[in-house]
């Protein structure tokens, strides 16, 4: 099955398709800017070159996060089957023999009945109305073009030349009715499928197991037996590559007839047509999108002025010492929130620069520097949790980190830089609902990046990039043009790096990094490190005092419990979590932290060992969350319903007295408190729980 994308123009895979499409001036910026060449590193600094190129580069970095993303899976390839299993029509041949026809002997021959008499106008109406699903078009074209020849499996292939693979997605039965999506791949050099899609030419093979390069292992899991297959190629007018059709098993004749290569062979136009069109489709389809995103950003930007007096507040005052705001500023346990407000915090984060050595090394700019703070402060949401404060926190925590001599030994200054700013630009514009409610509600943000995954993540990146082309913001302005590009590919894949989801699908590769032991030089275990590095930084208030992480988990829920009521009014049920009625902070709490943010910080203590002691908060707080849900079974006090309780002075006093291994006096729960009837608090079930993603 195709999952074309055409934000993926620029993918390797697809190159071929460029040519069916009119390309825009964002995309064709971002081919003619990399090129596959890298810029040279005595290029002159971003500031002396054009402004069309400076707008180049940004455009290029926000096309770019959708496909390049480390985390992005490669282009998939669709398939349907019968009712056998289609992961079968994958049959592996590398050359031709005399047991194979090419299409140049397709041609040489004649036939008494014109191909294109086989293929009714029917067919090709209906291929061309199914514009706005491309699984639904490809599934249709398999089906056609089974009937067409008489063949009893036909796939699409779609070719992944960046890692040299061929890729198919074939629906197969599991015992039921229902389908599923298995994927099946290849090397690029194997098969009549790599054969076709690499020289461009028809193959007929007649007798498969009579081929020297026959692969009869898919043969051997699915039972199915392969006696011949007729592979062709789909291409646009120009003559590039679009897909790659494989037809198995001839239907009441021994093998393919010449009159079934000449059906596929005009069938294939018929194909790159409406798969063309479909593509066009979609290419329309975005650019509404972003007509609308823009629009709505148009609004949101007439709010985000500077005012005069502010720029010269922060430019006319030398910049502060760090621990000029706070004698432990430079601390893990102190709580960064407690300087002030936002104003503070951007005075504070200019003073972070500083004292990383960043505003001298790369020549920064006090008034670009201090009006991009401010564009930042302003570009965040007045949301509970996802807001300016939480930025700050989370950058103050990466502060800290970038200031560990094994960090700075394990990474390079321009690394550093990109993780401190995006570390306080990784929420950018957070609308208080996580990714699921974007894609559940079809908004436009998730019209927008939902092929691509991490929804808000990726339109968090875009404002990034936004602010810096705005007016005196662009703090990479004397960067050369490699080190500006390089920083937003770092800036890029960090704030990704923020989505807990994609978290998870790394923690295979982090575990087996930290048995191996972390090596800098390797470049996965360097991309994995500063993923940690940021996931860390972002988990950072489970790490601060039992009073500070439970305030800070009151606001997590506020905003949980919001999108739960606009669930509700939707006529949708949300997940526990979401749900105040049915929540148990508590429980909710231990999972999370048992599941993402203990093993987080374990991973990086053992990397970094001065980390240890912030390891050792979070299991502290660990138990204190268990205390609380201990109190609250213990004297039945209502666990859900509500925060209030995450206000008590009372019930945190006897947390952690509990803890510390003090004798507490009970609590009876008064009518006063008791706004529900007490009961024991039900442990969120599996189907419900979604805490590893509640930072989202």
């Amino acid at each position: 099955m195709f999952l074309v994308d055409t934000r993926r123009n620029s993918s390797p895979a697809i190159q071929g398709m460029s040519g069916l499409l009119p390309c825009d001036n964002e995309d064709s910026d971002l081919y003619s800017d990399r090129g596959g060449k890298s810029p040279r590193s005595d290029s002159p600094p971003m500031a002396k070159t054009s402004l069309f190129d400076r707008q180049t580069l940004l455009l290029s970095a926000v096309a770019s996060s959708h496909h390049r993303s480390r985390e992005s899976t490669p282009l998939r390839k669709i398939s349907n089957s019968s009712q056998k299993s289609s992961s079968a029509s994958c049959r592996h041949h590398s050359s031709t023999d005399s047991n194979c026809c090419t299409n140049t002997d397709a041609a040489a021959s004649s036939s008494k009945n014109d191909p294109s008499d086989c293929i009714s106008p029917a067919v090709c109406k209906k291929l061309l109305s199914l514009s706005e699903d491309m699984n639904l078009l490809v599934r249709n074209i398999t089906k056609e073009a089974k009937t067409l020849v008489q063949a009893e499996i036909c796939s699409l292939f779609l070719l992944d030349k960046e890692h040299s693979e061929l890729v198919a997605e074939v629906f197969e039965k599991n015992g039921t009715s229902d389908e599923y999506l298995t994927e099946i791949r290849m090397p690029l050099n194997q098969g009549i499928v790599g054969h076709v899609a690499t020289t461009g030419q028809m193959m007929n093979v007649k007798n498969v197991y009579d081929h020297p390069n026959f692969y009869p292992k898919v043969d051997q899991r699915t039972g199915f037996v392969t006696r011949n297959i007729l592979c062709f190629p789909i291409k646009d007018s120009s003559g590039n590559l679009v897909g790659v059709a494989e037809l198995c098993n001839k239907i009441g004749k021994p093998s393919f007839t010449k009159h079934d290569e000449q059906i596929a062979a005009t069938f294939a136009v018929y194909c790159a047509i409406s798969i063309s069109h479909c593509l066009l489709y979609r290419k329309l389809q975005e650019a509404h999108r972003r007509s609308h995103m823009a629009a709505e950003l148009l609004v949101q930007g007439s709010t985000l002025s500077i005012a005069p007096e502010d720029i010269l507040r922060l430019t006319v005052r030398d910049i502060p010492s760090p621990t000029s705001f706070h004698p432990e500023f430079t601390t893990f346990q102190f709580v960064p929130r407690s300087i002030g407000t936002g104003d503070t915090y951007v005075e504070a984060s200019l003073s972070m620069f500083k004292e990383l050595g960043f505003i001298d090394r790369y020549r920064l700019r006090r008034r670009t520097l201090a009006r991009f703070l401010l564009m930042v402060q302003k570009g965040y949401r007045d949301v509970p949790y996802h807001n300016w404060g939480h930025a700050f926190s989370v950058g103050h925590f990466c502060y800290l980190i970038l200031r560990m001599p094994d960090v700075v030994n394990a990474l390079s200054e321009l690394e550093r830089f990109s993780l401190l700013v995006a570390s306080l630009c990784h929420d950018i514009d957070h609308r208080g609902t996580t990714n699921a409610f974007q894609l559940q509600s079809k908004t436009p943000l998730a019209q927008l990046y939902s092929s691509e995954g991490s929804v808000l993540e990726r339109h968090h990146f875009a404002q990034t990039v936004t602010i810096l082309g705005m007016d005196e913001c662009n703090i990479f302005e004397q960067l050369t043009r490699q080190q500006y590009q390089t920083v937003l590919d770092n800036i890029r894949e960090i704030i990704l790096a923020t989505d807990i989801a994609a978290h998870l699908r790394k923690v295979t590769r982090i575990k087996e990094m930290i048995e191996e032991g972390f090596d800098p030089s390797l470049p996965d275990h360097h991309y994995l490190f500063m993923c940690l590095l940021m996931t860390a930084s972002d988990l950072s208030d489970q790490s601060k005092d039992f009073k500070t992480s439970k305030a800070i988990a009151e606001n997590i829920y506020k905003e949980f419990f919001s999108q739960g009521d606009l669930e509700k009014q939707m006529g949708n049920s949300p997940i526990e979590m979401m749900d105040r009625e049915r929540a148990c902070v508590p429980k909710i709490q231990l999972e999370f932290m048992d599941t993402v943010a203990l093993p987080v910080f374990d991973y990086l203590s053992r990397i970094l060992p001065d980390l240890r002691t912030t390891y050792d908060s979070l299991l502290t707080n660990r138990r204190c969350w268990s205390a609380l849900d201990s109190i609250l079974q213990e004297e039945g006090l209502p666990a859900a319903g509500g925060l209030d309780y995450l206000r008590d002075a009372e019930l945190e006093h006897d947390v952690l007295a509990r803890i510390e291994g003090k004798p507490t006096e009970a609590r009876n729960a008064s009518p006063s408190e008791a706004v529900s009837t007490p009961k024991k608090a039900k442990k969120p079930n599996d189907s419900d729980n979604d805490s590893n993603k509640q930072l989202r």
